[in-house]
């Protein structure tokens, strides 16, 4: 989110949501399981069967480093902190 988004009050990008898909563990794939969720090339949006939910953000499964989700997601929320801005973060599932 740029600082002119929120300055202006860009009520569109109040909430933003991220899902960030982990690999399969060492034991998972010894189990011989394999992925429940795709994600749609070039879009934010994943499959789990024909399902298709869409996102702000989607990252994990197409290798981006995690440094990616935070300079996209919460790097702007925490410069916005400190131009008077409230902001929070909220990550939920398994680390």
């Amino acid at each position: 989110m740029e600082n002119s988004e929120v300055r202006n009050g860009d009520s569109s990008q109040c909430v933003r949501v991220a899902v960030n898909i982990r690999p399969l563990t060492t034991p998972e794939l010894l189990l011989g399981c394999t992925d429940c969720i795709s994600v749609v090339p070039g879009e934010p949006q994943v499959q789990i069967g024909s399902h298709s939910f869409t996102y702000d953000y989607v990252y994990g499964s197409m290798g981006s480093p995690c440094t990616a989700l935070y300079d996209d997601c919460v790097a702007p929320l925490v410069d916005a902190l400190f131009h008077g801005y409230n902001a929070t973060v909220l990550a939920y599932g398994q680390v």
